[in-house]
């Protein structure tokens, strides 16, 4: 077993849930950093270290980096994400950790989580700690979101250009990146890795649906009034609603177009395929009522 201790931030969410078995894999030293630990025990697992301690609590988070030398860190989208993360790229200079190895994303955008990624990796280079930062692409698994309506009809709705390609990364590429830039302590200092699967469109989106669940899916698009008024209907918070609209703006013009092989350059295999992630997680695609 490597023994350089490493904390792990945001093992529990849609891409951090998938990384706790591949760093086990590679028998590193691993303490999960969690606010409850024992909500958190079932996805990272009945043997590992698990300490709890919160992001919004700069002490706690101190005591649990207590002889680490490595800080993963991902938290969810939300306000407090610069502020949270803040709270930990300091605790992590304080309690004398060596290096961060952060999950962002396309800091060019200029919708608010990407601006406060990119005011953290900001805050991560002045602190003079040895750093990698991973940039991955619109995950796979925002399709929960935006094709939730396939539960009830055969369509899904977005203010997305059709004719607009996006890179979608799977996030289970994602953690296997994160792995072995974690497990790997050299070659990957003051890197930024853009990370994507294969550029479509959301008419070839729907073609894939069709193809692997079996239905005839189609493409609605909507004007960008139109679609914000919908998700304000469901309730989303203005701060999201914000995020996104800024987030399509930057779509409509292909910035999220471009394909990089990162996956396989680093990881050592091909990018898995829409086809991959819809068929894994058709459950979550199939029709309720």
């Amino acid at each position: 077993m490597d023994e350089r201790l490493i904390a792990v931030i945001g093992a529990t969410g849609a891409t951090g849930k998938h990384l706790p078995p591949r760093l086990a894999a590679r028998g590193l030293n691993i303490r999960y950093l969690t606010r409850d630990a024992g909500a958190a025990r079932a996805t990272i697992g009945p043997d590992a270290e698990i300490v709890e301690a919160s992001l919004d609590d700069r002490a706690s988070l101190e005591r649990a980096f207590a002889d680490a030398h490595t800080l993963y860190l991902n938290s969810g989208h939300s306000p407090a994400l610069e502020a949270q993360q803040t709270n930990a790229i300091e605790a992590a200079k304080a309690a004398g950790i060596e290096r961060i190895v952060k999950l962002s994303g396309n800091i060019d955008s200029p919708a608010p989580i990407p601006e406060a990624h990119k005011a953290l990796e900001g805050k991560i280079r002045a602190s003079g700690l040895r750093h990698t930062f991973l940039r991955p692409n619109f995950f796979m698994s925002n399709l929960y979101y935006v094709a939730a309506g396939l539960t009830q009809s055969d369509s899904f709705t977005s203010a997305i250009p059709r004719d607009v390609k996006i890179s979608m990364t799977d996030p289970r590429d994602v953690a296997d990146l994160a792995a072995v830039v974690i497990a790997e302590d050299s070659g990957h200092d003051g890197e930024g890795y853009y990370q994507t699967g294969k550029a479509l469109s959301l008419d070839e989106v729907a073609s894939i649906f069709s193809d692997v669940l079996g239905r005839a899916i189609r493409y609605e698009q909507v004007d960008v009034e139109t679609w914000e008024e919908m998700v304000t209907g469901r309730g989303l918070p203005p701060w999201l609603i914000e995020h996104q609209v800024k987030m399509i703006g930057f779509a409509a013009n292909g910035a999220y177009a471009y394909e990089t092989n990162a996956t396989e350059d680093i990881v050592g295999h091909p990018k898995r395929t829409l086809e991959e992630f819809i068929r894994d997680h058709a459950d979550a695609f199939a029709k309720t009522g």
